[in-house]
Protein backbone atom coordinates (compact mmCIF):
# COMPACT_ATOMS: atom_id res chain seq x y z
CA UNK A 1 0.00 0.00 0.00
CA UNK A 2 1.58 3.34 -1.11
CA UNK A 3 1.63 6.13 1.58
CA UNK A 4 -0.57 9.05 1.21
CA UNK A 5 -3.56 7.35 1.03
CA UNK A 6 -5.62 10.60 1.48
CA UNK A 7 -4.71 14.50 1.39
CA UNK A 8 -6.27 16.89 3.78
CA UNK A 9 -6.90 20.81 3.54
CA UNK A 10 -6.08 22.18 6.64
CA UNK A 11 -7.56 25.65 7.23
CA UNK A 12 -6.80 26.79 10.44
CA UNK A 13 -5.16 30.51 12.77
CA UNK A 14 -5.69 31.96 15.90
CA UNK A 15 -8.30 35.23 15.84
CA UNK A 16 -7.13 38.45 16.02
CA UNK A 17 -9.46 40.87 18.10
CA UNK A 18 -7.34 43.50 16.67
CA UNK A 19 -8.30 42.33 13.20
CA UNK A 20 -11.82 42.17 13.18
CA UNK A 21 -14.44 42.28 15.98
CA UNK A 22 -16.51 40.23 14.16
CA UNK A 23 -13.80 36.84 15.30
CA UNK A 24 -14.03 37.55 18.30
CA UNK A 25 -12.01 34.84 20.84
CA UNK A 26 -14.30 32.18 22.09
CA UNK A 27 -13.15 31.32 25.70
CA UNK A 28 -9.66 29.89 25.80
CA UNK A 29 -9.49 29.59 21.58
CA UNK A 30 -5.53 29.09 21.65
CA UNK A 31 -5.96 26.33 23.77
CA UNK A 32 -9.46 24.99 21.90
CA UNK A 33 -7.39 25.64 18.51
CA UNK A 34 -4.18 24.13 19.94
CA UNK A 35 -6.01 21.27 20.68
CA UNK A 36 -7.43 20.48 17.57
CA UNK A 37 -4.59 21.09 15.21
CA UNK A 38 -2.50 18.24 17.16
CA UNK A 39 -5.21 15.69 17.31
CA UNK A 40 -6.32 16.19 13.87
CA UNK A 41 -2.04 16.12 13.08
CA UNK A 42 -1.76 13.52 15.40
CA UNK A 43 -4.85 10.89 13.56
CA UNK A 44 -3.65 11.77 10.05
CA UNK A 45 -0.56 11.20 10.43
CA UNK A 46 -0.88 7.45 12.28
CA UNK A 47 -3.13 6.77 9.30
CA UNK A 48 -0.69 7.49 6.80
CA UNK A 49 -2.32 10.44 5.60
CA UNK A 50 -0.98 13.87 4.36
CA UNK A 51 -1.92 17.49 5.30
CA UNK A 52 -1.80 20.29 3.47
CA UNK A 53 -1.64 24.01 4.40
CA UNK A 54 -0.37 27.54 4.16
CA UNK A 55 1.72 27.57 7.19
CA UNK A 56 -0.20 30.35 9.06
CA UNK A 57 2.52 31.01 12.07
CA UNK A 58 0.12 30.21 14.71
CA UNK A 59 -0.27 26.80 13.60
CA UNK A 60 3.37 25.77 11.82
CA UNK A 61 4.70 25.05 15.19
CA UNK A 62 1.83 22.74 16.48
CA UNK A 63 1.95 20.39 12.96
CA UNK A 64 5.94 20.59 13.46
CA UNK A 65 5.88 18.95 16.79
CA UNK A 66 3.75 16.33 15.85
CA UNK A 67 5.43 15.65 12.68
CA UNK A 68 8.47 14.99 14.79
CA UNK A 69 6.73 12.85 16.93
CA UNK A 70 5.40 11.03 14.12
CA UNK A 71 8.62 10.08 12.25
CA UNK A 72 10.37 9.54 15.42
CA UNK A 73 8.18 7.03 16.30
CA UNK A 74 8.28 5.37 12.74
CA UNK A 75 12.18 5.04 12.90
CA UNK A 76 11.92 3.25 16.53
CA UNK A 77 9.66 0.67 14.96
CA UNK A 78 11.60 0.83 11.69
CA UNK A 79 8.50 1.31 9.28
CA UNK A 80 10.36 3.93 7.00
CA UNK A 81 8.77 5.85 4.10
CA UNK A 82 9.46 3.33 0.86
CA UNK A 83 9.77 6.36 -0.76
CA UNK A 84 10.97 9.51 1.06
CA UNK A 85 9.98 12.14 -1.73
CA UNK A 86 6.58 11.32 -0.44
CA UNK A 87 6.34 14.20 2.65
CA UNK A 88 3.42 13.82 5.23
CA UNK A 89 3.30 17.77 4.49
CA UNK A 90 2.98 20.36 1.71
CA UNK A 91 3.06 24.03 2.80
CA UNK A 92 1.83 27.02 0.37
CA UNK A 93 3.82 30.12 0.92
CA UNK A 94 3.70 33.36 -1.28
CA UNK A 95 6.59 35.04 -2.30
CA UNK A 96 5.02 37.89 -0.81
CA UNK A 97 5.96 36.79 2.71
CA UNK A 98 9.23 35.45 1.89
CA UNK A 99 10.62 37.89 4.07
CA UNK A 100 9.12 36.23 7.25
CA UNK A 101 8.85 33.36 6.74
CA UNK A 102 8.35 31.32 10.04
CA UNK A 103 11.61 29.61 11.10
CA UNK A 104 8.94 26.08 12.20
CA UNK A 105 8.39 26.39 8.63
CA UNK A 106 11.13 26.28 7.35
CA UNK A 107 12.43 23.65 10.12
CA UNK A 108 9.78 21.38 8.74
CA UNK A 109 11.46 21.56 5.18
CA UNK A 110 15.24 21.44 6.76
CA UNK A 111 14.31 18.37 8.55
CA UNK A 112 13.01 16.47 5.63
CA UNK A 113 9.12 16.52 6.95
CA UNK A 114 7.55 18.61 3.91
CA UNK A 115 7.91 19.75 0.87
CA UNK A 116 7.26 24.07 0.52
CA UNK A 117 5.49 25.33 -2.92
CA UNK A 118 6.38 28.82 -3.54
CA UNK A 119 4.14 31.24 -5.49
CA UNK A 120 4.37 34.32 -7.10
CA UNK A 121 3.74 37.49 -5.20
CA UNK A 122 0.77 39.47 -7.18
CA UNK A 123 0.94 43.60 -7.53
CA UNK A 124 4.28 43.85 -6.45
CA UNK A 125 2.99 43.07 -2.78
CA UNK A 126 4.79 42.57 0.02
CA UNK A 127 3.94 41.15 3.82
CA UNK A 128 4.54 44.02 6.35
CA UNK A 129 4.86 42.89 9.74
CA UNK A 130 4.45 46.53 11.60
CA UNK A 131 1.05 46.30 10.32
CA UNK A 132 -1.47 44.54 12.60
CA UNK A 133 -4.91 45.45 12.35
CA UNK A 134 -6.12 44.65 8.66
CA UNK A 135 -5.36 42.00 5.98
CA UNK A 136 -2.27 42.29 3.56
CA UNK A 137 -1.51 41.40 0.49
CA UNK A 138 -4.90 39.91 -0.88
CA UNK A 139 -4.09 39.21 -4.22
CA UNK A 140 -1.23 37.34 -3.46
CA UNK A 141 -2.79 34.78 -1.00
CA UNK A 142 -5.62 34.52 -3.24
CA UNK A 143 -3.71 33.24 -6.16
CA UNK A 144 -1.72 30.99 -3.18
CA UNK A 145 -4.98 29.54 -2.11
CA UNK A 146 -6.28 28.73 -5.56
CA UNK A 147 -2.55 26.76 -6.44
CA UNK A 148 -3.07 25.01 -3.02
CA UNK A 149 -6.66 24.00 -4.05
CA UNK A 150 -5.60 22.00 -7.11
CA UNK A 151 -5.12 18.20 -7.55
CA UNK A 152 -6.40 15.48 -5.53
CA UNK A 153 -7.86 16.83 -1.80
CA UNK A 154 -10.30 14.55 -0.10
CA UNK A 155 -11.38 16.85 2.21
CA UNK A 156 -11.04 20.64 3.80
CA UNK A 157 -11.14 20.71 7.87
CA UNK A 158 -12.02 24.45 9.77
CA UNK A 159 -10.37 25.58 12.67
CA UNK A 160 -10.62 28.84 14.35
CA UNK A 161 -9.51 31.57 11.73
CA UNK A 162 -10.62 34.77 9.76
CA UNK A 163 -10.99 36.14 6.78
CA UNK A 164 -8.73 33.94 5.03
CA UNK A 165 -10.41 30.41 6.51
CA UNK A 166 -13.85 31.63 4.82
CA UNK A 167 -12.18 32.70 1.67
CA UNK A 168 -10.37 28.63 1.36
CA UNK A 169 -14.11 27.49 2.79
CA UNK A 170 -15.74 29.48 -0.51
CA UNK A 171 -12.79 28.23 -2.67
CA UNK A 172 -13.32 24.30 -1.97
CA UNK A 173 -16.47 24.65 -2.14
CA UNK A 174 -16.37 25.56 -5.85
CA UNK A 175 -13.58 24.05 -6.77
CA UNK A 176 -14.12 20.12 -4.99
CA UNK A 177 -17.95 20.79 -4.87
CA UNK A 178 -18.49 17.13 -3.95
CA UNK A 179 -15.51 16.62 -1.32
CA UNK A 180 -16.41 17.34 2.42
CA UNK A 181 -15.54 19.79 4.76
CA UNK A 182 -14.74 19.12 8.22
CA UNK A 183 -15.58 22.09 10.79
CA UNK A 184 -14.78 22.56 14.61
CA UNK A 185 -16.92 25.22 15.54
CA UNK A 186 -16.15 24.97 19.11
CA UNK A 187 -12.14 26.54 17.90
CA UNK A 188 -14.16 30.19 17.40
CA UNK A 189 -13.61 32.72 14.80
CA UNK A 190 -14.60 32.08 11.41
CA UNK A 191 -15.27 28.29 12.00
CA UNK A 192 -18.05 28.97 14.40
CA UNK A 193 -19.68 31.26 12.31
CA UNK A 194 -19.63 28.72 9.40
CA UNK A 195 -20.79 26.16 11.30
CA UNK A 196 -23.82 27.99 12.30
CA UNK A 197 -24.80 29.69 8.67
CA UNK A 198 -23.79 26.16 6.45
CA UNK A 199 -25.00 23.18 8.90
CA UNK A 200 -27.67 22.58 6.63
CA UNK A 201 -25.21 21.48 3.50
CA UNK A 202 -24.46 18.20 2.12
CA UNK A 203 -20.78 17.97 1.88
CA UNK A 204 -20.56 20.39 5.42
CA UNK A 205 -20.00 18.26 8.82
CA UNK A 206 -20.14 19.70 11.71
CA UNK A 207 -18.01 17.68 14.15
CA UNK A 208 -18.41 19.06 17.74
CA UNK A 209 -22.00 20.19 17.50
CA UNK A 210 -22.61 18.17 21.06
CA UNK A 211 -22.56 20.47 23.99
CA UNK A 212 -19.59 20.12 26.01
CA UNK A 213 -20.51 23.05 28.49
CA UNK A 214 -21.01 20.70 31.46
CA UNK A 215 -17.59 19.43 31.12
CA UNK A 216 -15.36 21.80 33.42
CA UNK A 217 -12.46 21.63 35.48
CA UNK A 218 -11.35 23.59 38.08
CA UNK A 219 -8.84 23.48 41.24
CA UNK A 220 -11.57 22.99 43.90
CA UNK A 221 -8.98 24.54 46.23
CA UNK A 222 -9.09 27.82 44.80
CA UNK A 223 -12.13 29.42 44.28
CA UNK A 224 -10.64 32.07 42.00
CA UNK A 225 -9.45 29.19 39.22
CA UNK A 226 -10.74 29.59 35.86
CA UNK A 227 -13.78 26.90 34.60
CA UNK A 228 -12.53 25.94 31.00
CA UNK A 229 -15.21 23.45 28.74
CA UNK A 230 -13.15 20.11 27.68
CA UNK A 231 -13.81 18.90 24.02
CA UNK A 232 -12.25 15.30 22.98
CA UNK A 233 -10.51 17.22 20.23
CA UNK A 234 -8.37 13.49 19.86
CA UNK A 235 -12.05 11.70 19.44
CA UNK A 236 -13.26 13.99 17.30
CA UNK A 237 -10.26 14.18 14.50
CA UNK A 238 -10.03 10.48 14.53
CA UNK A 239 -14.02 10.20 13.50
CA UNK A 240 -12.94 12.97 10.68
CA UNK A 241 -9.85 11.03 9.57
CA UNK A 242 -12.18 7.83 9.80
CA UNK A 243 -14.91 9.44 7.31
CA UNK A 244 -12.47 10.40 4.98
CA UNK A 245 -10.88 7.22 4.57
CA UNK A 246 -14.43 5.31 4.72
CA UNK A 247 -15.28 7.96 1.80
CA UNK A 248 -12.50 7.34 -0.33
CA UNK A 249 -12.45 3.63 -0.08
CA UNK A 250 -16.15 3.29 -1.27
Amino acid sequence: MSYNPFRVLLSASVPSDKRNEKYTKIKDAQIQIEEAVIGLSRNIFQAGGKIIFGGHPSISPLVAMIATEYKSNKEIENLKRADNKKKAITIFQSRAYEKVIPKETTSLFDLGYCDIIWTDAKNEEEFNPKIQDVPQCEASLEFMRRAMMKGAIDALVCIGGMEGLELEFELFRNIHPTKPIFILGTTGGASKILAEEYSNLDNVRIMDSQNYSNIQTEKKEDKHSEKFDIIPYSFITALIVREIIDRKNK
